[in-house]
């Protein structure tokens, strides 16, 4: 600790008078800076968490509360939901999943970090009453008053440090919304895929079991044997198990949709679900030109549009802050000490002068840890952007694969409706009969299966695309048009949507 002091000592003379005064002049400060330093003050109000008391708020999660409502109206659907579609379900994952909340809430304290690191230090004040030994009985009064200044731009940096947290922070809650969709998106493909899949293996497992049938006939008539009926019978129990297993699991992906919309499943369950229809699935178009996204500045564009890229480099610059912030600490700040007192008639003034050196040490190691946390931000921003470029690759290869395996099995099930037409007619007319017909029939719905697999494929595959973008490129009305809007209605609707 450095300092030095200036003091000026005048006698004003009235020693009786002033000791008269100066005790109620103590007393007027004093209870001055009580006043002032209590006025202000917040009181703490508890708020204890209770597990129970999260489960009862999960549970009043309601798709037909006003508040909701005012919300789809908000963003643009004017009518009330009569069943779960992909824009619905979108809508409603963005009001009540509490994944937002917990976004929500990190935001808020970072937007706290920036009142804390702008708040300037507070000035101290100390004071001393004493009296004298001598016949007299002189009183002593002092006061003293600590005014800090900081030094090379600390609180800017400090500031700096924050914002950008702050911003990383506000760039989590676009990074949730689009989390939440992605997880959606893949529930409804997933859901649909299985709804199509077992109408399919419907039909499969009653065409088995006639053609089973029929071979029993046969077999009993002589005209083949038990090896061919023992086949039959084997892939009938094979597609039965399939058929059953597919069963159990639509109940399991409605309760993955209902928890990645954020309700309870008795709740979600007030609304049906729109299922696509078969022949749209069949007639789907995918118009991606993926040879477009070899282009470099096209990744380029799609690297600067990841959330999480630009959260990566609003922590690189928090980072870089702090070391700006660590480096300035080697200056030491200054204590302004204005002080005044009186001692047997004499009023003293006096202006100190306080600091710390750094003669010990100049900040050093804090210096170093800020430096290796800003190399480790700058490592993990390129390894982020490597691992994106690979996973759009890698998406986008995906996805081509994809769209040649639909091109097949969509030539394969049109052959296959040529000569089930053909057989058809030669049934009718006599020249084939009911095995021949029902095996082609049955192959007719294998084909289908392939394409609809085929077809689902695809639209993960371009889920898959869209995530390593953070895009949406296919499913454009499944986002809502403006994201900022959705999660500050989102925001409004926390306090209510429990009605």
């Amino acid at each position: 600790m450095a300092g030095c002091t200036i003091a000026d000592g005048v006698n004003y003379g009235g020693g009786m008078q002033t000791k008269k005064l100066m005790p109620a002049l103590w007393m007027y400060v004093a209870c001055c800076s009580v006043i002032a330093t209590g006025c202000g003050y917040q009181t703490y109000r508890p708020q204890p968490l209770a597990a129970q008391e999260g489960v009862v708020n999960f549970r009043m999660h309601n798709p037909d509360s006003s508040q909701f409502r005012e919300y789809l109206y908000a963003q643009g659907y004017e009518h009330p939901i009569r069943q779960w579609g992909l824009r619905e379900l979108t809508l409603g994952s963005f009001y009540f999943h509490p994944e937002l909340d917990v976004a929500r809430a990190q935001l808020g304290q970072a937007m706290a970090d920036i009142t804390t690191a702008g708040q300037r230090p507070n000035p101290g004040a100390s004071g001393s009453l004493g009296r004298s030994e001598d016949p007299e009985g002189r009183n002593v009064y002092s006061l003293s008053l600590s005014i800090p200044i900081e030094t090379a731009g600390k609180r800017q940096a400090r500031l700096d440090q924050a914002n950008n947290l702050s911003e990383a922070a506000k760039i989590s809650i676009g990074q949730s919304i689009w989390n939440i969709r992605s997880r959606l998106f893949l529930s409804w493909i997933d859901y649909n895929a299985a709804i199509q899949t077992l109408s399919t293996l419907q039909e499969e497992t009653k065409l088995r079991d006639a053609i089973v049938a029929m071979l029993k006939q046969r077999l009993d008539a002589g005209m083949i044997s038990s090896v061919e009926l023992s086949n039959a019978r084997l892939q009938w129990q094979k597609s039965q198990q399939v058929l059953v297993t597919e069963q159990g699991r639509i109940r399991e992906l409605m309760s993955a949709l209902a928890s990645n919309v954020g309700l309870p499943l008795d709740k979600f369950e007030q609304l049906p679900l729109q299922i696509e229809n078969q022949q749209s699935l069949l007639l789907a178009a995918h118009p991606l030109d993926t040879a477009s996204m070899r282009d470099t500045q096209i990744q380029d564009a799609a690297l600067l549009n990841r959330l999480d890229i630009r959260a990566s480099l609003a922590r690189y610059s928090a980072s870089e802050a702090r070391v700006r912030l660590e480096i300035a600490k080697q200056y030491p700040d200054i204590n302004l000490i204005p002080s005044y007192s009186y001692e047997e008639g004499f009023h003293i003034w006096s202006l100190g002068i306080s600091s710390i050196l750094s003669v010990m040490h100049r900040n050093q190691g804090p210096i170093a840890q800020a430096q290796a946390l800003r190399d480790t931000e700058a490592a993990q921003f390129e390894a982020l952007q490597a691992k994106v470029i690979a996973n759009m690759d890698s998406a986008r290869t995906r996805y081509d694969t994809s769209i040649n395996a639909l091109e097949q099995a969509r030539r394969l099930y049109n052959d296959q409706l040529t000569q089930a037409a053909q057989t058809k007619k030669r049934f009718e007319n006599g020249f084939a009969d009911r095995l021949e017909f029902t095996t082609n029939q049955l192959e007719s719905v294998l084909a289908l299966q392939n394409l609809l697999a085929s077809e689902y494929q695809v639209q993960r595959a371009a889920a898959a695309l869209e995530d390593s973008m953070q895009l949406p490129l296919e499913n454009l009305d499944s986002m809502p048009a403006d994201l900022e809007q959705a999660a500050r209605k989102h925001a409004s609707g926390r306090a209510s949507r429990n009605e």
